[in-house]
């Protein structure tokens, strides 16, 4: 049960319907000598095409200008690091496992930095659009890239529907910022994600647990403490 379907400790005590223990499935699994409790992988499920575009888009920025990396995160409890374990049979494969990148939750939060600086977290309302990103990036994004200095920058934003839409595109080339060609299937390459994951710790910190929105918003203002600007 636990190699070729599965399931977990708790599941086998459950499906078995024997008068044993959690326990003695535990010890079980254990004494077989080819089981252990692994961390499951997370990764993106990348075809050859997807592999050569990430390979080719590295290749061509090795060198480049200044980036501004964004992004945006949802649910409650912002909580990144995706980690799931599993019972891996020695005798196979590793598994992963893939989450994408958009999701439920009642907290959204976009921002951006790049090497001087950080724009603030803004916490944003209702399902998120077009027209509601472009006034993200109108309140949050433009004054902050005023104060770069010059257009010697290009804009990095994934492939998600409210970017790339012609309403979006219109917008920043009325603005004449230069977009960051971006890989599909390339969440791993964003910088940013590692500042989630810091983030994300720091809030958590100690077994933290927020019981209101509101709660969760003062925490992760943590934003503005855990960069530092040169």
């Amino acid at each position: 049960m636990a190699s070729s379907q599965k399931m977990s400790v708790h599941e086998i005590t459950r499906t078995s319907r024997l008068q044993i223990s959690k326990n003695t499935v535990h010890r079980r699994i254990i004494e077989s000598g080819y089981m252990n409790h692994a961390k499951m992988a997370h990764r993106s499920p990348l075809s050859k095409l997807h592999i050569s575009k990430r390979l080719q888009w590295a290749r061509n920025h090795m060198s480049w200008m200044v980036a501004l990396f964004s992004d945006e995160k949802n649910g409650t409890s912002m909580d990144l690091t995706g980690i799931k374990k599993y019972w891996h049979d020695l005798r196979k494969e590793p598994r992963s496992f893939f989450s994408r990148q958009s999701g439920g939750g009642s907290v959204m939060v976009w921002t951006a930095f790049c090497f001087n600086g950080q724009v603030g977290l803004a916490f944003l309302d209702g399902r998120q659009n077009s027209p509601k990103y472009i006034e993200t990036l109108e309140n949050h994004l433009m004054p902050f890239a005023e104060n770069i200095g010059g257009r010697n920058w290009e804009y990095q934003l994934d492939n998600a529907p409210t970017h790339t839409s012609s309403a979006r595109k219109s917008y920043l080339n009325s603005k004449t910022v230069t977009v960051l060609e971006w890989p599909p299937m390339s969440p791993d390459l964003n910088p940013i994600e590692n500042v989630w994951g810091f983030m994300s710790r720091k809030v958590y910190e100690n077994g933290g647990q927020f019981y209101s929105v509101n709660a969760l918003k003062v925490h992760a203002t943590t934003w503005n403490q855990i960069y530092c600007k040169p």
